[in-house]
């Protein structure tokens, strides 16, 4: 008796997409354009202010790292923060950017004795200040007032560590960045064919 091999499966082959003529193709990137400009407009809409407490909450579940630029851009570099389950980011995030800091950004350091002081101020006259976007003098700096004139978190990014980096949005300069790049908004179609956030 003859052993006949077993019949492997087969991957069955995707149906060609159906190609669009030349009018179905501008009215689904009149619409995709539409629906681009709206979830913009209410994404920059419902942006908070870092300087004010935030409305809504974001609960980490698992612990990841947030990347916290120093200044416009990063130009500066980041400060990476751990975060535990339970922690809310956006009040972890406002906490962080209202602590008062010198005019180079880094933290002042509260109940130092005398000669340590003077030390630290000495060293201070050789750090170049960072661009303080809301008082040149800097007088009493908070750490949003490096990042642009009106700073307002749009949301996340979750890379695939699954640390966060924070999109952020300048009204005064109609700027959107995140770590030290640009990003823009971007819509897909979900399966029942509405147009979504594409990082949703």
């Amino acid at each position: 008796m003859a052993v006949t091999p077993k019949p492997e499966p087969k991957e069955s082959t995707l149906p060609p997409a159906p190609k669009l003529s030349a009018e179905e193709q501008k009215e689904l990137e009149q619409a995709r354009n539409g629906a681009l400009k709206t979830l913009a407009e209410h994404r920059r809409a419902i942006a908070w202010p870092i300087g004010k407490w935030p409305v809504e909450k974001r609960v980490v579940y698992t612990r990841a790292r947030v990347y916290l630029p120093r200044t416009y851009l990063a130009r500066y570099g980041s400060d990476v923060r751990a975060v535990y389950p339970g922690t809310d980011l956006n009040q972890f995030i406002h906490r962080h950017y209202c602590e008062e800091v010198g005019k180079d950004g880094r933290r002042i350091e509260e109940g130092k004795d005398e000669k340590i002081a003077a030390e630290a101020k000495e060293k201070e006259k050789d750090r170049t200040p960072w661009p303080n976007y809301v008082a040149a003098e800097g007088i009493l700096a908070r750490r949003n007032e490096f990042l642009g004139p009106d700073p307002r978190v749009v949301g996340y990014f979750v890379d695939a560590d699954g640390d966060y980096h924070i999109r952020w949005y300048d009204t005064f300069l109609q700027d959107q960045w995140m770590d030290n790049r640009k990003w823009k908004f971007d819509v897909r179609q979900d399966e029942h064919g509405h147009w979504v956030d594409a990082d949703d």
